[in-house]
Parts: structure tokens; sequence; C-alpha cells
């Protein structure tokens, strides 16, 4: 044997706690959030980027509505006509519903995000270390954390109840 393989004790080395990337991915979806706001905020997190990505695209396509019209017509209209067209479907109240759960998703997706910036580049609200004694608690849920997290989700619908107002009028 070589020396990597007595190292190692076997030549293909396969660590059974490893996941797999689809499982690994789709992990922090599944794990329940009871008790805990931070993973709420987590899953949220992810689901406004998809929400805010998903809009951009629609919104590139709406905006080139004059360009790529004239190869692939909508309903018989081409150029303006077609991005008139488009702007008509976009007034009805369906389409003001989607306007304001996108803007619910950039409130709290800016939101979280600063506040996020600030825990891990700055390290606001996460204490000092310590040496950890059971039970094991996650450091970052104390109650500053808490605390900053509360208030990023009553500003969140605080604006997002105003966005309501502005988009319905």
């Amino acid at each position: 044997m070589s020396e990597k393989e007595e190292y190692f004790g076997k030549k293909n080395i396969e660590m059974e706690n490893r996941q797999g990337f689809w499982r690994a991915s789709l992990n922090p979806w599944l794990i329940r959030a009871k008790n805990n706001p931070e993973r709420v905020a987590f899953v949220l997190h992810r689901v406004t980027g998809f929400i805010i990505i998903a809009f951009l695209l629609a919104h590139i396509l709406e905006t080139d509505s004059p360009v790529w019209t004239q190869y692939y017509p909508i309903h018989g209209y081409s150029g303006w006509a077609a991005w008139t067209y488009i702007m008509g479907i976009e007034s009805a109240w369906w389409a003001k519903l989607g306007e304001w759960i996108v803007a619910g998703a950039v409130f709290f997706h800016a939101l979280n995000g600063f506040r996020l910036l600030l825990t891990e580049f700055f390290g606001v609200g996460i204490g000092k270390p310590v040496e950890p004694k059971p039970p094991y608690e996650a450091p970052t849920l104390n109650a500053p954390q808490r605390t900053w997290l509360y208030i990023e989700f009553i500003v969140a619908i605080v604006l997002w109840a105003f966005s309501a107002f502005l988009i319905f009028g």
C-alpha cells in the first residue's frame, strides 16, 4: 500500500455524511422554522430573490417589446402598438397585485440584505465569542440579533402597506 492509502485507509474516500448537491441545496428549505425567525428570514430572502429575478426578466421583455415584437408579434401587434397592448395588460388588477408582491419582496430583500451586511461584515448584534457549553445554541440567536430581525420585519410590513396605498390608490 502506498503512503496515501495507509493514511486514508482506502483509495476512494467517500464521506457518508455528505448530502449531495440537490439535497444540500434544498435542505435549508425543509428545516422547520419553529421559534427561529432567522430561519424564516433565510427562506424569505431566497424566495424574494427569486421573485425579484422573475420580475426583472419580465420587465426586460416588456421594455424591449417594441424590438422583439417586430419578429414575434403579439396578437397581431408589433412595435409600439405591442408595447401599448402590454401596458394595457399591466393596468389590470391582477398585474397591480403582482407589482405589490414585487414591492414587498424588494422591501424585505433590501432590509434583510442590509441586516446581513451589518451582521456578517461588521459584527453588529453578534456579541463577543464565548466558549460553547451545553446546551449548544447558535450565538447569533441572541437578543440583539432577534431585535434587529423584528425591526426589519416591522419596517418591511409598514413599507409594504404604504406601497399598497400607492399602487392601488
